[in-house]
């Protein structure tokens, strides 16, 4: 009897296994791509799981529409069911709605054989909820508040910054007199660092300071590090810097409030490996982060590249990009910084006058 009772927990242990494994590779992501027709149109659907992203390239005649959703894998192929179509009384200007059941789309419209986002189309477009764009008109420090769009900004005050968000406005104090030029500033995660500017030639210091609440802390060492330095990267939350004059690599610890000098390294493949000094400086090796989503600045124009075609984001004339991160991108447009965004559009966040003047290294946001 026992025989008979061993040898079915052992048959049913072999099935759940092979169940396990059938899910498993049934909901195991993979780089796919799959073409099919609706109506007019020619769809080329794609996930690449390295970025976790969905391309889909929607093509009328010879003028191709590409959407760009990050999302993670599902396991269903032909995910588009149905393509809505706008266009003015002309037929000058077109806008085309995607309808999936599983993803969130957006509108892409063109003109003239020019792609551009729905923010820039004369066209009222059905079936999509536009999004509602606040305005709080407040203002600290001559700064005028627009929206904040659930951000937290870090805005510098040649002494310090300005911390902006919807729980607290205020002043963060960091040198004696005005410092207009900071070049040596590093973003890791929602952490800013910038070096003690009070000093000369060599620094002693560095401030830490939180970008969600504005709480600064200091990493002090007996070592001077010369301002003719460079950011190589971070790593596992530990951020790199290379003094080009003195030939010294430092790992700087934000957790610990700790900084060690360490043998000349970069991060290959994953990997923390040596280099000689000389080979990173001619090479100009680094590894700083490369985000996947492009925009391009081209005559003031602000343009999206997606699979190799520059969608117009917007009619204003750009000054400069801020950040982009993934599917938004924050932007000055003279002394106004917008963002834009697939689903929420283009947005005026702050209003700074001292912008149109000086924009360098003046503005950071949490990620």
């Amino acid at each position: 009897m026992k025989k008979k009772e061993t040898k079915l927990i052992i048959f049913i242990s072999i099935l759940i296994l092979l169940f396990s494994f059938f899910l498993f590779l049934i909901f195991k992501p993979y780089n796919y791509e799959k073409e099919y027709k609706i109506d007019k149109f020619t769809i080329k659907e794609n996930y690449n799981t390295k970025t976790k992203e969905y391309t889909f390239l929607v093509q009328d005649k010879n003028l191709t529409y590409p959407f760009l959703i990050s999302h993670k894998y599902l396991n269903k192929r032909v995910l588009i069911k149905d393509i809505k179509v706008f266009q003015d009384k002309n037929k000058d200007e077109t806008c085309i709605l995607p309808i999936s059941s599983k993803l969130d789309f957006y509108p892409l419209c063109s003109k003239d054989n020019v792609i551009y986002t729905y923010n820039l189309a004369n066209i009222k477009i059905k079936d999509f909820k536009y999004p509602k764009q606040d305005d709080y008109n407040k203002t600290y420090q001559k700064i005028t508040i627009h929206n904040y769009q659930d951000n937290s900004y870090l805005l510098y005050n040649y002494k310090g910054f300005y911390l902006i968000n919807k729980k607290d406005n205020k002043n963060i104090s960091l040198f004696k007199k005005d410092v207009y030029t900071i070049d040596l500033l590093y973003q890791m995660n929602n952490y800013l660092i910038i070096p003690d500017y009070n000093e000369d030639h060599y620094f002693h210091k560095f401030y830490v300071i939180d970008i969600l609440n504005g709480k600064k802390r200091e990493i002090e060492f007996e070592f001077g590090i010369s301002y003719d330095s460079i950011y190589l990267g971070d790593y596992k939350n530990k951020i790199y810097l290379l003094d080009k004059k003195e030939e010294k690599e430092y790992r700087i610890d934000l957790n610990k409030l700790k900084i060690e000098e360490i043998d000349y390294q970069i991060l290959e493949n994953n990997k923390m490996v040596d280099k000689d000094f000389k080979d990173i400086i001619n090479h100009k090796l680094n590894f700083l982060s490369i985000d996947e989503w492009h925009y391009q600045l081209k005559d003031n124009n602000l343009y999206w590249l997606v699979n190799k075609q520059n969608i117009k984001i917007s009619n204003k004339n750009v000054s400069k990009i801020i950040k982009n991160d993934k599917d938004t991108i924050y932007y000055l447009v003279g002394d106004e910084l917008y963002l834009y965004n697939n689903y929420l559009g283009e947005v005026l966040l702050l209003s700074n006058f001292e912008w149109e003047f000086n924009n360098n290294n003046m503005i950071y946001l949490d990620k």
